[in-house]
């Protein structure tokens, strides 16, 4: 094999792949990545057998075919240290050669025979989403998936596809997020809910290089696979039961908040400033005459922030975790926000646009 390639559109297909190579494992077929040169172009393959890419990269030459097995992080090290424009892959018995403008490295390789096979995108797409939309729901969701493996399913987001409508929820047990968006193209009626992992939520956005593209999505039994232009991305898909997600949101409100996305995210976080490990929430006075937001921290104060805004209903207190506030803030993409509630020790109900709700529990701050 003999290629030379682009040493930029090279590294950006070596960043992605590499998020899909096993820094410790005892293959170490799984810390390499493969490379297929043909036809003019080169395609790069990586997997640790949960999560496989697939990036073909066409800015290259190929001066001869072939397959290599090459360690991944030293060959993606090297491209990104190099300062050349274009790099010159050559493999030759058990090694490659990469050549620079005045640098030459030599990589012992892996058999190519041992590496695992990556699945093909084959048929038609259940699903198809522009980009920029399958990147915004991401956004708005991933950062509410659970952190702890206690409760696996809530390791991922839940995906319902019905009626050229997509809909990502995600929970913690403390907080929901619920994003949805249109379809380009959609089965008729609802396909099968499945949980996506997290780390491939993130991968999914990662691979969308131009917001206006296609990216089309298939299920397979236990599997989600994922097609942009350049990269194919495959993945498991978390198994347990998801849920019944929209039984938790609030119908029954009466109270509600009106205000200024940017102005509401700066207010909170001042007021959460003085927190500490033993600050639980920060407290929320709501009444006709706008909302004062305080908080205590032992040892350390207590802040007192006033925020005059639109508010309808009966006056209210009622405390929240300001970091989970802040997290939905940040990832709103509307300019007002409306939060709903009904009483102290019932769950709140923020909005963002018509296609962002998300839903957090209260603290008792007592």
């Amino acid at each position: 094999m003999k290629v030379t390639c682009n040493r930029g559109a090279l590294l950006d297909a070596l960043m992605i792949c590499a998020t899909a190579i096993t820094p410790r494992t005892p293959k170490p077929v799984l810390q390499c990545v493969r490379l297929a040169a043909a036809e003019n172009e080169l395609v790069i393959g990586a997997t640790d057998l949960e999560v496989a890419i697939r990036y073909n990269d066409v800015q290259v030459e190929v001066g001869e075919p072939g397959v290599a097995l090459v360690p991944g992080e030293k060959l993606r090290d090297i491209v990104r240290e190099s300062i050349d424009e274009t790099l010159t892959i050559e493999s030759a018995a058990e090694m490659v050669r990469i050549k620079g403008a005045d640098s030459e490295f030599e990589i012992y390789t892996q058999d190519p025979a041992g590496f695992p096979e990556i699945p093909e995108f084959e048929g038609e797409a259940q699903v198809t989403v522009q980009g920029g939309q399958l990147r915004q729901l991401v956004h708005q969701t991933n950062f509410a998936v659970s952190r702890e493996n206690t409760r696996y399913a809530f390791n991922g987001a839940l995906m319902v596809v019905k009626n050229k409508r997509i809909t990502l929820a995600a929970t913690d047990g403390r907080r929901l997020a619920e994003a949805r968006g249109e379809l380009v193209a959609g089965p008729k009626g609802e396909l099968r809910r499945v949980i996506i992992p997290s780390r491939t939520l993130g991968l999914m956005a990662q691979v969308v290089e131009d917001p206006a593209d296609a990216v089309d999505i298939q299920l397979k039994e236990n599997q989600i696979l994922v097609r942009t232009q350049r990269a194919t991305l495959t993945s498991n898909l978390l198994e347990g039961q998801f849920p019944p997600y929209e039984d938790v949101i609030p119908k029954d409100t009466d109270k509600r908040m009106t205000a200024p996305t940017a102005d509401f995210l700066n207010k909170v976080r001042l007021a959460s400033l003085l927190r500490n490990e033993e600050t639980k929430g920060v407290r929320m006075a709501f009444s006709k005459g706008g909302l004062v937001i305080s908080s205590q921290a032992p040892g350390a104060g207590k802040s007192t922030v006033e925020f005059p805004c639109r508010y309808e209903g009966g006056d209210i207190e009622i405390a929240f975790n300001p970091l989970f506030l802040i997290d939905a803030l940040k990832v709103v993409d509307s300019d007002e926000v409306v939060l709903e509630m009904v009483a102290p020790n019932r769950p709140g109900l923020l909005r963002g646009g018509p296609n962002f709700q998300y839903v957090i529990m209260p603290v008792n701050l007592q």
